[in-house]
């Protein structure tokens, strides 16, 4: 399934929050192969590193530091907490949930342990990352 008009924003608004020093690199749904199986995340963000245009990779095997999915209308929250899980096996670092409907981000460092943000301002612990809610669901 394709990303929606909304889903495809909300993208953009969060890839453009989490790097506003410019100190990652972002890749949105690109692929990631975690023990032979391939995921592609809305978004994913790396430590800042040169890019090697020569040289493109199909699939990316390193796990990125932070993964972002923003549910849509099919999903369910469970089949994305699934992911979060493997992913936290696979050695990322953070895994944030996106809430349309709610304007949420609920932040997973521990899959157990997820905290809700609706308004104001979070910063995400293992990344250094501090975001406003409100930049986002502008």
């Amino acid at each position: 399934m394709s990303p929606s008009y909304n889903h495809s924003y909300l993208a953009y608004r969060i890839a453009k929050a989490a790097d506003r020093d410019g100190k990652y690199n972002i890749h949105i749904e690109m692929t990631l192969d975690i023990g032979g199986t391939d995921y592609v995340p809305d978004i994913a963000l790396y430590k800042k590193q040169p890019i090697d245009f020569l040289h493109d990779k199909i699939k990316a095997e390193e796990p990125p530091i932070l993964i972002v999915e923003i549910l849509s209308p099919t999903q369910a929250v469970n089949e994305i907490t699934d992911k979060f899980e493997i992913y936290f096996q696979a050695g990322v670092k953070s895994c944030w949930l996106v809430i349309p409907p709610t304007k949420t981000i609920v932040v997973f460092n521990d899959i157990n342990r997820p905290v809700s943000y609706s308004a104001g301002q979070f910063t995400d612990p293992m990344i250094c990352v501090e975001v406003s809610v409100g930049d986002i669901f502008v």
